[in-house]
């Protein structure tokens, strides 16, 4: 069979277009792209699609405006509208903690669906294929994935469910309803290749596509070939798998879904499970209703749901743990035990700072404020103590952790630590604050407690993960801001 003819043919059986259509067509000038823009223009007399091509520069490549233009060169050969514009995709991820690749993607969707909104477009076509999809399905794979990660790509969703988030950005990601579809998605890289040959399409090549330092590049380039040399068939294996996981995963979901209905209380900053019936239910359960709920309150962590082992020691842990006790889950959430409830919320789940905030000012304390250190005998402190309070000016730390005298200062040049609940990663204190949505008039003046040169709270907000309270901790030190009477 041969491309136009599989093409069409998936179109029909997954219903990806409706006679009529308007459709973005995004086109990076590759062969995949350059394939999907003549295939889709060859249907449009029969299917009377207004077709419309779209181009976004990512800002890597100082060959990309070339590419821009051989783009709108091949959509003024066919008389297409064009639209493109320029992103600068590193900026992008060094605001967001992103990889390259994945604010590439972020950018790249909002500015496709933008396009879409614009023309009132339903649909986006992109220029996935066979390959594609096996490499996607072996990634996952690798990284420990579940039914939705190992299903691959879909050949049609609504562009809203892939819950982008793309902050304060300019690329702001449009609420409309608009499906993504892949009519590529199977044929084959080669077949592409033959496709562009016999039709004397001549796409660019883009260097970044080479790039080993990328991890699906080098997924492609190298371990791809090795595991063909034990079963040639592997690619089409894992596209086949993709498909047949897909169907499995929809009924999951009708489990989940009810399952999520009777259980969960959604509310705006955390998701709590009644205790009893979380219990009852089984461990692949509530490793959905967990991911389910990760997913609710943060939807940016698209690759981190994949992930099994994380899921399944929170899990574990909530079958077993006695109330008072918490653990780390992903994104900086945790997983908190209480009598009645299972409750997944932020670490930074606590009262917003007051009216008047303990500020460092002129280098001291803010007048009507003093900042109390007092150590804890056994009898004055309880892990589950510790670990349920909900006081943002209070905090317990290891007291064998304050080796030299605690300090209050403000915010310094090149400020870092450990925040609590991210296992140990280092985050800026400049980025934190952006990420926590602190007022830049406030930054200057954020209370913050040091050992020495380790920052040891940035009050009110979070605990660095070196000094906090645990099973082995002997001695405690309460700190805690406490508001003098006027």
């Amino acid at each position: 069979m041969d491309v136009l003819k599989r093409v069409l043919a998936f179109i029909r059986e997954r219903d990806l277009l409706q006679s009529g259509d308007t459709v973005i067509a995004g086109v990076s000038g590759g062969p995949d792209s350059l394939c999907l823009l003549d295939v889709l223009h060859r249907l449009d007399p029969d299917w009377r699609l207004t077709l419309h091509i779209a181009h976004l520069d990512h800002g890597l490549r100082p060959e990309a405006a070339a590419d821009a233009d051989f783009v709108r060169v091949e959509a003024e050969k066919r008389g297409l509208p064009f639209h493109t514009e320029t992103a600068d995709v590193r900026a992008y991820a060094q605001a967001h903690k992103l990889s390259i690749e994945e604010a590439a993607r972020h950018v790249r969707y909002s500015f496709l669906a933008r396009v879409a909104q614009t023309v009132g477009a339903p649909s986006i076509a992109v220029a996935h294929t066979a390959d594609d999809q096996a490499e996607t399905v072996l990634m996952h794979f690798l990284r420990g994935s579940g039914l939705a990660g190992l299903r691959g790509m879909l050949p049609k969703l609504e562009v809203g469910s892939w819950r982008l988030e793309v902050g304060t950005s300019n690329f702001q990601f449009p609420t409309s309803n608009v499906r993504l579809i892949r009519p590529l998605l199977t044929t084959t890289r080669f077949e592409v290749e033959a496709y562009c040959t016999e039709y004397g399409l001549t796409p660019v090549q883009d260097a970044t596509n080479f790039d080993t330092t990328f991890f699906r590049n080098r997924l492609r380039h190298e371990l791809l070939p090795i595991l063909e040399t034990y079963n040639p068939n592997l690619r089409a294996i894992l596209s086949h798998t993709a498909e047949v996981l897909a169907g499995e995963h929809e009924l999951a979901r009708q489990v989940v879904e009810k399952v999520w209905r009777e259980l969960a209380l959604v509310e705006s900053e955390r998701v709590r499970f009644d205790r009893s019936h979380w219990l009852a239910a089984s461990v692949p359960e509530q490793r959905a209703l967990l991911r389910e709920a990760i997913g609710h309150l943060l939807p940016s962590l698209r690759n981190a749901l994949a992930r099994f082992t994380p899921l399944e020691q929170a899990v574990h842990f909530s079958r077993a743990a006695a109330p008072g006790r918490s653990c780390d889950v992903l994104g900086g959430l945790r997983l908190s035990i209480t009598r009645d409830h299972v409750v997944l919320s932020p670490w930074t789940f606590a009262p917003a700072p007051p009216d008047v905030a303990p500020f460092i000012v002129a280098g001291r304390l803010a007048e009507g404020w003093r900042f109390e250190v007092q150590a804890l005998s056994a009898d004055q402190w309880s892990l589950d103590e510790v670990e349920a309070n909900s006081n943002g000016w209070r905090a317990y730390v290891e007291a064998d952790r304050v080796t030299t005298p605690l300090a209050l200062r403000a915010r310094a040049s090149g400020d870092w630590f450990q925040p609590l609940g991210l296992g140990g990663q280092r985050a800026k204190l400049s980025d934190f604050f952006i990420d926590h949505k602190v007022d830049q008039s406030q930054r200057d003046r954020w209370p913050l407690v040091v050992c020495g040169e380790a920052m040891v709270w940035v009050a009110g907000l979070r605990l660095d993960e070196r000094f906090k309270v645990t099973e082995a901790t002997r001695r405690v030190v309460r700190l805690e801001f406490v508001k003098t009477a006027d």
